[in-house]
Order: C-alpha cells, then sequence, then structure tokens
C-alpha cells in the first residue's frame, strides 16, 4: 500500500479531510485512449498505482476471473483498497471510464486541483464534455477502428461515416 494525499476514510467508510490513508488502486487496463484516460487522472492527482495490462486482443477482458471486476468485459476499471485511519479496510471496484475518473476525483481531488465543486458551473460543464467523451466521440473512434483496422473486410462507407463523424 502507498500513501494517498489529502484524504482518509473514517470507520464508517466516508472521506474524512486532513488524514493520511493508506491506499492500494489497481488499474486494469490496455493500451488504447478508453484505457491511458483513467492513468492520466491518477497521474494528475499524484495517486500511486499499480497496473495490470489487459491484453484485448486475446480478449482478456472476457475471461471468467475478470468478468468479476467489470462485468461488462471492458476496460477500463479499478480496484480500490483504502485503509481508514483505525486500520479498517475497505474495497471498491469501479468500471467503466468515466466512472472511474469521477470516483477518483471525488474522493481523492479534495482540493480541486483537477476538478470542480459538485455545485459549481464547471463541474457541469466538465461532465457534459465527459458524457460526449464516453457516450459520442469515444464509440465513434471504437468503430472508426474497427472498420479501418481489424473488419475482414473494407467497407467505404463505413470507414468514411465513422471517420468524418
Amino acid at each position: 500500500m502507498s500513501e494517498a494525499r489529502r484524504v482518509s476514510l473514517n470507520s464508517q467508510g466516508e472521506l474524512a479531510q486532513g488524514e493520511v490513508q493508506k491506499t492500494d488502486i489497481v488499474l486494469y487496463t490496455s493500451g488504447t485512449p478508453n484505457g491511458q484516460k483513467v492513468s492520466m487522472v491518477l497521474e494528475a492527482l499524484g495517486l500511486k498505482y499499480e497496473t495490470k495490462h489487459i491484453d484485448i486482443s486475446k480478449n482478456t477482458q472476457k475471461e471468467e476471473w475478470y468478468l468479476k471486476i467489470n462485468p461488462n468485459g471492458r476496460i477500463p476499471a479499478i480496484i480500490d483498497r483504502t485503509e481508514t485511519a483505525d486500520g479498517k479496510s475497505h474495497e471498491k471496484r469501479v468500471f467503466e471510464g468515466m466512472a472511474i475518473m469521477l470516483y477518483l476525483c471525488q474522493k481523492y481531488d479534495r482540493e480541486y486541483v483537477i476538478s470542480y465543486a459538485f455545485d459549481s458551473d464547471k463541474y457541469w460543464e466538465v461532465v457534459e464534455w465527459m458524457t460526449w467523451m464516453q457516450s459520442g466521440i469515444g464509440p465513434m473512434q471504437g468503430q472508426a477502428n474497427h472498420f479501418f483496422r481489424y473488419a475482414p473486410e473494407k467497407i467505404e462507407y463505413a470507414i468514411n461515416r465513422y471517420q468524418t463523424e
């Protein structure tokens, strides 16, 4: 376990400001844009974490052990094991990039280094862009990559449709 900055959990599993907490974050990911965005947040927050590479070309994300972490069988996912000041441990599993990023900011960015207060206009602007990234550009890019790189036959309409969106 490594020391995280700024916050810890109290005995009810809630955050308590100003205390040091032990944290052990494991990031399950791959070298895709969707897989890399969580590591960018972890780095920006200065959190120590372990990376477990998931080989999506071999469908590792569909294996039984991984489906217990993310039932959708996709990357990224994290397991966040924390230890409270009174020595109790807590384990949280989070999957889907946007959910992980929101979770990390809510839990660890109490000084708003890379995020904003929940009730601010800026917070909701960030959520709008994150939602667009997760449900708009991300799926389009995934389809563009599939039809351009992996489809058994090149379908010009599909390639053009997803690359120009």
